[in-house]
C-alpha cells in the first residue's frame, strides 16, 4: 500500500459517480488505509515528521509552556484516538410526516455498523455520530410522529448500539429523540453516551433552541423534582476522561457548554445537523463557535455534522459544514473536508491527550481561561436577570410552533417594558 504524506488541508476524492466522499483528518493523525475498506483511500505522515505534524497541530504550531500550579498526582491517561462519524441518513418520515419505523431500524444498524468498523480499522475509544444520525426528519413532522419516531434510552436502539461499542471496546456518542415515561405526550431531543461497558453512561437532554420538542426549562419544576439538577448539565467520569455532550445549537450560548465544564467535563461531544451557509465561503460563524467554546472553556470539542441525506430533505440539507475535533486551545485537529462542505460519509481522527489538557487547567499564568474565573461577579449579574421563562409548557405539551412564538412574543414585551431591551425606531 502506497502511503503519501498528508498535504497542509483535508482532502477527498471522490470514488468514481458515488456521491460518498472520504473524509481525511489533519496532519499525521489517520492510519495509513484505515479508510481503504470503507470510503477510500487515505493519507498519512511517517516517523518522526508526524508526530511533529500533530503537535504542531495540536498547539498552533507554536508549544504553550505550562508552569504547575500543583504536583503531578492524578492518573496517568494516554492520548488516545478519537473519531467524528459522518454517516448515510434515511429519513425517518415519509412526505405527509408519517414515522417509518423500518427507516429508524436501518440508521440504528448503520450507527452500529460503522462503530463496529472503526473498531475493526481505527481502534479510536470515542466514536461521536451526529444529530438526527437516527431520525433525520423534514420540516412538517408533528408532535405525535415525533413520539413515534422517539427510542427509550433503555430499549432496543440503545441496546444494539451498547453491543456495537462493547465490541469496539469504545464510547459511543449519539443524538436521538428520546421519549420519557414520567413524561408523556412529549419527546426530548437527547445527546447520549454507551460506554465499552454496554451501559449508558450519560444522557443530555437539549435545553434550548424551541422547536417542538420539550426542553427540561419548558418543564423545570416537575424535571428537577424526577432527574435532579445533576441531570441538566451531566458529565461522565471515565477512563478517557470526563465526557459532555452539548447538543447542536445549544453550543450558541456559551452558559451552556460552561454549565458542564464547571462540573469537570474535559472533552465535548457536540452532534449537529447544520447546513453550509448558503453562498459562504470559508470558516461559517458556527464552526468558528465550537474553536471559541473550546478555547474558553479549556476543552476538547467533538463537532459531529450529519452525512449524506436520502431523497426526501431539502436540497440544503445536503450540503454541510465540516465535523471537526478542536483542542483545549482552539485548534483544529482534524475535519471532513469535502469540496468546501464536510457532507461525505467517513471518519476523522485526532489524538486526545487528557494529561495535557490537565496541565493546562491545573498550570500558572494567562493561558489558565477557567481558573481565573471569579463567578460570583457574574451569579448577581444572572440572579437579578429575567429573560425567557421556565415552566412555559408544564400543565400541557408544545403541539404547535405558533406557542414558542407567543412564549418569546411575551419575553420581548417584558423586556422592552423593564427597559433591557429597546425597540427599533418607526
Amino acid at each position: 500500500m502506497t502511503v503519501s504524506k498528508v498535504p497542509n488541508k483535508s482532502k477527498s476524492r471522490e470514488i468514481g459517480t458515488d456521491r460518498r466522499h472520504a473524509l481525511f483528518t489533519g496532519a499525521g493523525l489517520m492510519a495509513g488505509g484505515t479508510l481503504a475498506a470503507v470510503s477510500n483511500s487515505a493519507y498519512a505522515a511517517e516517523g518522526d515528521e508526524a508526530k511533529k505534524a500533530e503537535d504542531a497541530g495540536r498547539y498552533g504550531g507554536v508549544p504553550i509552556p505550562v508552569m504547575p500550579a500543583i504536583e503531578a498526582s492524578g492518573d496517568y491517561i494516554e492520548p488516545y484516538r478519537a473519531s467524528c462519524v459522518q454517516t448515510l441518513a434515511t429519513p425517518v418520515f415519509d412526505e405527509s410526516g408519517k414515522f417509518i419505523p423500518e427507516a429508524l431500524h436501518t440508521n440504528v444498524e448503520r450507527v452500529a455498523t460503522w462503530v463496529e468498523r472503526g473498531g475493526d480499522k481505527i481502534g479510536a475509544k470515542l466514536y461521536s455520530f451526529s444529530e438526527f444520525c437516527l431520525q433525520p426528519a423534514p420540516v412538517g413532522a408533528n408532535v405525535a410522529e415525533w413520539i413515534k419516531a422517539s427510542i427509550d434510552a433503555n430499549g432496543p436502539e440503545i441496546e444494539r448500539i451498547s453491543r456495537a461499542a462493547q465490541k469496539a471496546k469504545a464510547y459511543v456518542a449519539i443524538n436521538a429523540g428520546e421519549r420519557i415515561p414520567q413524561f408523556p405526550g412529549r419527546y426530548f431531543l437527547s445527546g447520549m453516551i454507551v460506554g465499552p461497558t454496554g451501559n449508558l453512561e450519560l444522557n443530555y437532554r437539549k435545553l434550548n433552541d424551541p422547536t417542538l420538542k420539550t426542553r427540561p426549562g419548558d418543564v423545570l419544576s416537575a424535571w428537577l423534582d424526577v432527574f435532579g439538577e445533576e441531570s441538566l448539565f451531566p458529565v461522565a467520569d471515565t477512563g478517557i476522561g470526563r465526557l459532555g455532550c452539548v447538543v447542536a445549537l445549544d453550543v450558541k450560548h456559551p452558559e451552556l457548554m460552561r454549565g458542564a465544564v464547571l462540573k469537570g467535563a474535559e472533552v465535548i461531544v457536540n452532534p449537529t445537523a447544520s447546513p453550509a451557509p448558503s453562498g459562504a465561503t470559508g470558516i461559517s460563524v458556527s464552526t468558528m463557535l465550537r474553536r471559541v467554546r473550546a478555547m474558553e472553556n479549556m476543552a476538547y470539542v467533538l463537532l459531529s455534522n450529519l452525512g449524506p441525506v436520502e431523497s426526501g430533505m431539502p436540497a440544503n440539507m445536503q450540503a454541510r459544514q465540516p465535523s471537526e475535533i478542536i483542542d483545549f486551545r482552539g485548534n483544529l485537529l482534524a475535519e471532513s473536508y469535502t469540496d468546501g462542505i464536510g457532507g461525505g460519509e467517513g471518519f476523522i481522527i485526532a489524538t486526545i491527550d487528557i494529561n495535557a489538557l490537565r496541565q493546562a487547567r491545573t498550570g500558572l499564568g494567562a493561558q489558565n481561561t477557567l481558573c481565573d474565573l471569579q463567578l460570583p461577579i457574574h451569579r448577581l449579574t444572572y440572579e437579578a436577570a429575567e429573560f425567557a421563562p421556565v415552566n412555559a409548557f408544564i400543565e400541557s405539551p408544545i403541539r404547535e410552533s405558533q406557542e414558542n412564538n407567543e412564549v418569546l412574543r411575551e419575553t420581548v414585551k417584558s423586556l422592552v417594558s423593564r427597559g433591557v431591551l429597546v425597540p427599533p425606531g418607526a
